[in-house]
């Protein structure tokens, strides 16, 4: 896409001594500059500019075909990245591949005349150093301290047998801890730069909506809340409705070194549903250090994205949109957050974990911890969900042994309710450490989120999303190792027994609180070897397309 867009010729003012092909037709006289947008601005991003359309049209070697100086170099990058070369070996392979081509050739000496020339792109990754323990960052007026004020953790890794002094510049100094942040605004700014996108970021607001069909987040109530609160901001359907997405990830692997970082990745839901969720736009905006989840710390490191995005609501990036030849103020809100459920907690300050741990019932929650089985249980907690008139309202054998749900469903919380509940505890950023009072007992929240800091956060009708690919897998997952009774991931196993014994009325599978008994008789729903046998034949014949997985 990065390609297609310098293909696509925008016109940003030319210098005298560069003629553009797109011509004088599109390009606005520079006695006359549109509103916000100074000319040595202007002239700054064209320099820039046109260095890139320059390399982008230049041949590899002349009569190459098939590569401009751009596209080599960044396939080149690529290599280095899939195949984790080192400096050393890249440089190697580039003098022998140099040797090969003519003596004309375009090709970057070494590595980082490659990386100076995909620089060009205006596409920076800002690094900021950051608390190993993830309680600060050095960062704005905290640039220049060399402990965490918090942990007293030092910035810097200590090499044995060597004092480091801040001021001593004879040796390289190494944060312990690296937050990598790349700008979101370039990259929204060049959905307007490309033919390929432009004319699709307005699908929302004029495609054909089906009535009773939610086919992309634009048809939800949510979105149509947002723009009746702003209105000034739905006026222009060029604006950017954002969804934001965290989750842990492990760059090892299953079998490899105990590291996991947590990438935060944002979508532009302007676009139609076949594209809006293609990789291309989903961007990475931060990789948030390891080597441990961040947990609640994870505000910590969304400080420069929210910063970005408050920019991008107050004051918005003048905007060049290729598909009808003008500037204009583009700005962007972030609609909501779509995560797993532990992810949640991480985002919303509501911690998930224990009796307390649902969101909507808060504090009014049934949950329990089983007798036998030690864990937080939700068991029988939805049927206050369900119409007062409903029959398994009243229902004693089902569910709980003896039990009849009288209580009714728990209220909606609005954010102005929510936040008035938490304008009073600190952030993450402010306090990394400590949990508000009352944690654990009368509430849940480990924080004030920093989405509150954002100024229509609170008005915003859906503000966390689960993500339904990790709870239908871990729900598939359970339910398919209890069901083929596989040893160590069942759920079925003798404390589950005993407090079906304790809590429902199941003889034929319950076991006696008291029973010393190890072994659990077969359940209905345990299939036999000849059943297993069916399931495993049938799964080892199952093919799918490439494209499915």
């Amino acid at each position: 896409m990065v390609y297609d867009c310098l293909r696509s010729r925008v016109p940003i003012w030319a210098p005298s001594h560069c003629n553009d092909e797109a011509g004088p037709s599109v390009q606005p006289p520079l006695d006359e500059p549109t509103s916000g947008f100074q000319i040595d601005e202007r002239s700054q991003l064209t320099d820039r500019f046109f260095n890139v359309l320059k390399i982008a049209d230049q041949p590899l070697y002349e009569g190459c075909e098939n590569h401009s100086q751009l596209s080599f170099v960044a396939r080149m990058l690529s290599i280095k990245s899939d195949a984790n070369m080192s400096e050393a070996d890249f440089n190697s392979m580039i003098t022998a591949i140099k040797e090969v081509l003519p003596p004309d050739n375009t090709m970057p000496t070494d590595y980082y005349h490659h990386r100076k020339t995909m620089n060009e792109l205006g596409l920076p990754v800002v690094k900021i150093d950051a608390c190993k323990n993830g309680c600060m960052l050095y960062w704005k007026h905290d640039a220049t301290e060399v402990s965490c004020k918090f942990c007293d953790e030092p910035r810097y890794k200590q090499v044995k047998g060597r004092h480091r002094l801040p001021n001593d510049h004879a040796h390289k100094m190494i944060a312990q801890a690296i937050l990598r942040y790349l700008p979101l605004t370039p990259r929204l700014q060049r959905l307007y730069a490309s033919n390929a996108t432009a004319t699709h970021m307005t699908w929302h607001a004029t495609h054909e909506r089906n009535e009773g069909v939610m086919q992309h987040p634009s048809d939800a109530e949510a979105w149509e809340h947002f723009d009746r609160t702003y209105p000034d901001f739905a006026q222009e359907p060029r604006n950017i409705r954002l969804g934001l997405c965290a989750d842990g990830f492990a760059p090892h692997g299953q079998f490899g070194r105990t590291y996991s970082c947590c990438p935060v990745v944002v979508t532009p839901y302007n676009l139609p549903p076949g594209m809006c969720m293609k990789r291309p736009y989903m961007f990475l905006t931060l990789i948030c250090p390891g080597p441990k989840n961040p947990k609640k710390n994870i505000d910590v490191f969304l400080q420069p994205l929210i910063d970005e995005l408050n920019n991008l609501w107050v004051f918005g990036e003048m905007t060049y949109d290729i598909s009808k030849s003008e500037y204009f103020r583009m700005k962007a809100a972030l609609l909501c957050t779509i995560n797993d459920f532990p992810a949640y907690g991480m985002l919303s300050g509501w911690s998930t974990a224990g009796v307390l741990g649902c969101p909507i019932c808060m504090e009014s929650s049934n949950a329990f911890h089983l007798q036998h089985g030690r864990k937080a249980s939700y068991f029988d907690c939805h049927r206050k969900f369900l119409p007062q008139n409903h029959s398994y309202r009243k229902d004693k054998k089902s569910f709980i042994r003896g039990r009849v749900e009288k209580n009714g469903t728990p209220p909606i919380l609005s954010g102005d309710e929510i936040l008035n509940r938490v304008m009073m505890f600190p952030t993450a950023v402010e306090d990394p450490i400590n949990t508000p009072p009352g944690y654990g007992a009368d509430h849940k929240w480990t924080k004030r989120s920093i989405f509150w800091d954002l100024p229509y956060w609170k008005t915003n009708l859906i503000r966390h999303n689960l993500d339904v690919m990790h709870i239908e897998k871990n729900v598939f997952d359970n339910v398919f190792f209890t069901v083929m009774d596989v040893k160590g991931k069942s759920k079925d196993n003798i404390n589950a027994r005993k407090d079906v014994g304790v809590l429902c009325d199941r003889k034929e599978i319950a076991v006696p609180s008291n029973s010393t008994c190890r072994s659990i008789p077969k359940a209905l729903y345990t299939l036999t070897k000849a059943q297993k046998r069916v399931i495993c034949e049938w799964i080892h014949q199952f093919k799918v397309s490439r494209w499915f997985l």
